[in-house]
């Protein structure tokens, strides 16, 4: 059953944060997600959305979800108390 990291986070430019981001996409590509979404939704205040088809494929890739994270608040790109991640598995789809 699929699962999902959803992030929740803080950035004063969300541009900074897509510029990070795409800095290491091919790292981020080659975690094994079905898909990483970043969404903006205003007032500095984004998510990321990640989809995977397991919780072992999700696990294998938190180390590199956190040097992210990591990498981007120790730039200043994101606010560090701001990265609130939640972790769940469908149990139902429309």
């Amino acid at each position: 059953m699929a699962v999902y990291r959803i992030t929740r986070f803080a950035a004063s430019d969300m541009n900074k944060v897509k510029d990070a981001t795409d800095n290491i996409r091919a790292v981020l590509e080659g975690v094994g997600a079905d898909f990483i979404d970043l969404i903006s939704y205003g007032n500095g205040k984004g998510v990321v959305i990640a989809k995977y088809p397991d919780q072992a494929t999700m696990d294998a890739a938190a180390q590199v979800a956190s040097k992210a994270f990591a990498d981007m608040m120790s730039d200043g790109v994101v606010e560090a108390d701001s990265v609130h991640p939640h972790v769940g598995e469908v149990f139902n789809s429309f």
